[in-house]
């Protein structure tokens, strides 16, 4: 009998302290994300372009709620300053193109409470586009194109990715993945980019 009541005793122990420790994975936490984006502007008109194959560092900061297999947060995505240069009607063009992102995003973490986690993603949101244009003619004059052509859009954007976590603690995670955003139009081009990242997680 006694073996029994502390077979019984040391169950119920251990899934008390299974318990506290699934809650502890649960709740709100604040996320950092760094890494690399690439614009992709997907041309609506004749203008040839090129040196569109440049990595844009990119930072964000998140505040969000876990609850077992889910995830919701807030995001802010910020983006370097992205130049590139278009060859149009004899004209050198250089353009400064930058974007910062506003983020509702949802996850569902796949193994939620294991040490390594798969994850899938999507957000809606808007992004701020800053559009500038510079172009130098063969006379030399500078041109600002201060009509249609130094833009600052919002534009409605949705985004989806996946990745995987390591759960360093039951508080600590580290994260690693690839999102993909659609991001509007702006002067005949439809704006997405690709994302590449890093990122830390901390549950309250």
């Amino acid at each position: 009998m006694k073996k029994l009541l502390l077979t019984v005793s040391a169950l119920v122990l251990g899934m008390a302290v299974a318990t506290d420790a699934l809650a502890d994975c649960n709740g709100l936490y604040v996320g950092i994300r760094a890494g690399s984006a690439k614009h992709d502007y997907s041309k609506k008109n004749h203008i040839d372009m090129d040196g569109l194959d440049s990595h844009v560092f990119m930072l964000s900061g998140a505040l969000g709620y876990r609850y077992d297999y889910y995830r919701t947060e807030l995001e802010y995505v910020w983006r370097d300053k992205d130049d590139w240069k278009i060859s149009d009607s004899g004209a050198n063009s250089k353009l400064d193109f930058q974007t910062q992102s506003f983020m509702w995003n949802h996850f569902i973490d796949i193994l939620p409470y294991n040490w390594w986690s798969p994850y899938v993603g999507a957000g809606i949101g808007f992004t701020k586009m800053k559009y500038h244009d510079k172009t130098t003619y063969p006379t030399g004059d500078v041109d600002d194109y201060t009509s249609g052509y130094n833009n600052t859009p919002t534009r409605f954007t949705w985004s989806v990715g996946g990745g995987l976590t390591l759960k360093v603690t039951n508080k600590f995670n580290v994260d690693a993945g690839y999102r993909y955003y659609d991001m509007g139009a702006i002067h005949k081009m439809d704006v997405k980019a690709h994302e590449i990242y890093g990122g830390l997680r901390y549950v309250f």
